[in-house]
């Protein structure tokens, strides 16, 4: 039987608040019940000093589960991939047996990667959602892809239909739940303003793509030809808000940006599907100029890794060969703290998720220490030792304080 309490010795690198991130030297992560109980200088008794450095367990706020067994391997542009690989991929999610299988494979793999919560697009099946949720831990949430139009046939259905079978769910299991529009083209108007009413209505998160692709765009504006934007064509829906988490956001006008800050609406910035798909840079300075809330994520299949690492090795080169000024620190905090709070502030159990503080969820990710003079230096040292294979870094990882089963291949 596994012990409730464990000490884990090492390095400690973590951000408990915004624009705060700390590296203590050689501290001790108590572990009890589930959840992190000190974070402290060693003591008598204590394990002796190891080569490991502690991070929190990462938080990934977009990610399609279905296209783990993919990741990696088709490139291209956005609708080309979706319509040759994608979509046909995940068509075979209809048997139950296939969702559970993958469900398993795709959880174990994320957690070797040290991504210990977050957010996940489903394939367009409830079953398969809700199969996923019962092998996930919690702090992860998800909702199958809602797909009306514009699409294979075996992936359509009404998005009434998804929304009244969605309601039908549990109270209990239905708050892990997300409702999941997969983006405008495969709505119908009416579709996109029950996802939106439905989300407000139950209390559910929601999640969509935005401006990922040129062609994607202008797509939708002859899809919806009345709106005056991408974002708009959300807006009219009632689907911003903070409560809503819009992936990518890689070519909008500042007349959407004021609208996403007006709302509070979350980006997720991937910079690794954005290269894998030659989307282009997402401009970073402009939403922090803007104020427009975003955290970073993987877009697994897009994304060829799992792991936040690569991500945020991405994040740093991107940005700094455009010119643009970021930080290691702050790459750190937004695939860590800042999904956690988001999540948090929709479940009180995980409160103080994606930190390595007292009273948050038991979630630490143990990497050789690449040693560094400071927290920015230690994290480009730790991108540069684990390139390219970011998913085999994490030496171990403790999940609710409970020591994962490291998995490779």
């Amino acid at each position: 039987m596994i012990a409730t309490r464990q000490l884990l010795r090492g390095d400690v690198l973590t951000a408990p608040r915004s624009g705060d991130v700390r590296l203590l030297r050689d501290h001790v992560v108590v572990l009890a019940d589930g959840r992190i109980d000190a974070v402290r200088p060693p003591q008598t008794g204590d394990p002796t000093a190891s080569d490991l450095l502690l991070l929190p367990g990462f938080v990934d706020l977009h990610c399609h589960w279905p296209q783990g067994h993919v990741r990696g391997r088709f490139s291209g542009a956005l609708l080309p991939w979706l319509r040759t690989h994608i979509w046909p991929a995940e068509a075979k999610f209809d048997v139950s047996a296939v969702a559970t299988q993958r469900a398993a494979s795709f959880v174990a793999e994320l957690l070797s990667c040290g991504t210990t919560a977050g957010m996940f697009f489903g394939p367009p099946f409830l079953e398969a959602s809700r199969r996923f949720l019962t092998i996930a831990p919690a702090g992860m949430i998800d909702g199958p892809a809602i797909m009306e139009t514009n699409c294979p046939t075996e992936l359509q259905q009404p998005a009434s239909d998804v929304l009244k079978a969605l309601q039908a769910v549990p109270p209990g299991e239905r708050a892990r739940l997300v409702v999941s529009p997969r983006f405008a083209p495969n709505l119908t108007r009416e579709g996109l303003a029950g996802c939106g009413k439905m989300a407000r209505d139950l209390g559910l998160p929601a999640q969509s793509h935005l401006s990922e692709n040129t062609d994607e765009i202008a797509w939708v504006q002859a899809l919806y030809p009345e709106a005056s934007s991408y974002t708009d064509v959300y807006d009219r829906a009632g689907l911003l808000g903070p409560h809503v988490v819009l992936a990518h956001g890689v070519h909008l006008s500042d007349t959407e940006l004021a609208r996403l800050a007006e709302t509070g609406t979350i980006v997720a910035h991937c910079p690794t599907s954005n290269a894998a798909l030659g989307s282009g840079r997402m401009p970073v300075e402009r939403l922090n100029a803007a104020e427009v809330p975003w955290v970073l994520a993987t877009d697994v299949g897009a994304g060829p890794q799992l792991s936040q690492l690569h991500v945020m090795a991405e994040f740093i080169a991107q940005h700094e060969q455009a010119g643009v000024t970021v930080t290691a620190c702050e790459a750190l905090d937004r695939a860590t703290r800042v999904p956690g709070t988001w999540l948090a502030e929709r479940d009180d159990n995980l409160v103080g998720l994606g930190t390595l503080t007292e009273g948050a969820p038991g979630h630490v990710v143990a990497v050789r220490s690449p040693g560094g003079q400071s927290a920015e230096d230690t994290l480009r040292n730790l991108f540069a030792a684990a390139a390219p294979a970011y998913e085999t870094a994490a030496q171990q990882v403790w999940c609710w304080g409970e020591p994962v089963q490291i998995g490779r291949g």
